[in-house]
């Protein structure tokens, strides 16, 4: 009986080593296992890191980016004079309306509410293409800068494509009188109530904030109004055709013979 003890007793010692060897195994695996997870989730972390970081400096760029292409509006004419009104739609050898015009002029608003109904539609249909022309010599009139703020933000506005809507608003916000040393558009009018009615929210705002706030276009209005200056350009409105005087006697009121006369003056 004491010899069949001794004998279970010297197998079960061998047995336990073995489990233990076997749980040591185990439990060092199991620790591999662990330092390897880590090791991958902090590289995946520092890729998260990286990749988050990435895409800030690449936004970050676009921002800026997309204020210096502002410099120029995408929508520029050759020349750099004006801005394309209808980019794109005008067909083969459709005749150019040159249209000089000051955002604190009040003949300028007349002259659009009287005419712009007929201009448009040519526009879209192709029958002609349409250049705005601004320029700022009120600011001297006036003793003011509203001219020069409102023509930076319709240049802006072209980033955002809403240029022509941008520009009929802000003569429609052209204030009843003349006064001198007054603002005529505040800043606010300029770079948050007109763009956010016209539609304008979220980045496309803040990119169009950006682009007002910098003057970022201000180069550019600043030629468009000397090259009209050395087009010959000292009162506003003008209309030309093909760089000549329109007839604005033969213009009529109807788009029709709106058309002919810029075809007139075209030929």
């Amino acid at each position: 009986m004491s010899n069949k003890n001794k004998a279970t007793g010297s197998s079960a010692a061998p047995n336990r080593r073995e489990q233990l060897r076997l749980q040591q195994e185990a439990e060092a695996k199991h620790a591999r296992t662990m330092r390897i997870l880590g090791i991958a989730a902090a590289v995946l972390a520092l890729v998260i890191v990286a990749v988050v970081a990435t895409v800030v400096v690449n936004n970050n760029k676009t921002k800026s980016a997309a204020v210096s292409a502002a410099g120029t509006p995408p929508h520029a004419n050759a020349d750099k004079s004006g801005i394309i009104v209808n980019p794109g739609k005008a067909k083969d050898g459709a005749p150019v309306l040159q249209v000089y015009q000051d955002y604190q002029c009040p003949v300028c608003k007349q002259a659009e509410a009287q005419l712009g109904p007929l201009i448009t539609p040519l526009a879209e249909s192709g029958e002609i293409q349409v250049e705005y022309r601004t320029m700022n010599f009120m600011d001297t009139n006036l003793g003011n800068d509203s001219s020069t703020k409102a023509a930076i933000g319709a240049a802006c506005a072209d980033t955002a494509g809403i240029y022509k809507s941008y520009h009929d608003e802000v003569f429609a916000n052209q204030p009843q009188q003349e006064v001198k040393g007054t603002d005529a558009y505040p800043d606010a009018l300029l770079r948050e109530t007109i763009p956010t009615k016209l539609g304008l929210s979220g980045q496309t705002l803040t990119d169009f904030q950006a682009c007002y706030d910098t003057k970022a276009t201000g180069d550019y209005i600043k030629g468009t109004n000397e090259k009209a200056a050395q087009a010959g350009v000292d009162a506003t409105p003008k209309y030309r055709v093909n760089g000549k005087d329109l007839d604005m006697q033969s213009i009529g009121t109807t788009k029709e013979s709106l058309l002919a006369a810029i075809k007139k003056a075209a030929a």
